[in-house]
């Protein structure tokens, strides 16, 4: 059965990376390799970390059960971090597309913010819009 590389927060995905753990996933016959030990071994070993990974892992892998679930998921089918944020400025079907000159278009390419806040004050600026993630529009018409 094929699955999936699981999508991690990008912080949660660079000390992965950092810590030298594959993207591709562990396969099983690699002997004695236990995801379970190994998660509780990053999360409580700081001396190969800095203290920023260490807080940041620490701090997911115990928010609650799901995130332990994701991490022994990314360990076992390969991991990929998940998409930068993009977000955009809709006014009914149609797009921010310029915003020097505040231009919408349905079929133009979305001009992409990478804070909500930034997007936001153009928002309250125009007087009009709502702010959207691009990277989940077009998801329901798929």
């Amino acid at each position: 059965m094929e699955h999936e590389k699981v999508k991690l927060p990008r912080p949660i995905y660079n000390v992965l990376k950092a810590q030298g753990f594959s993207i591709h996933g562990i396969k099983r016959d690699k002997g004695s390799f236990f995801p379970i030990t190994t998660l509780w071994g990053m999360a409580t070993v700081s001396d190969k970390s800095e203290p920023s990974e260490y807080e940041v892992l620490t701090k997911f892998l115990y928010s609650n059960s799901e995130t332990q679930w994701l991490l022994i998921d990314a360990l076992r089918y390969g991991y990929e971090p998940e998409p930068e944020p993009r977000w955009g400025i809709k006014a009914g079907h149609s797009y921010l597309y310029e915003p020097n000159d505040k231009s919408f278009g349905p079929d133009e390419e979305p001009f992409a913010y990478s804070l909500r806040e930034r997007a936001e004050e153009v928002v309250a600026t125009l007087g009009f819009g709502e702010v959207v993630d691009l990277n989940k529009e077009g998801e329901d018409d798929d």
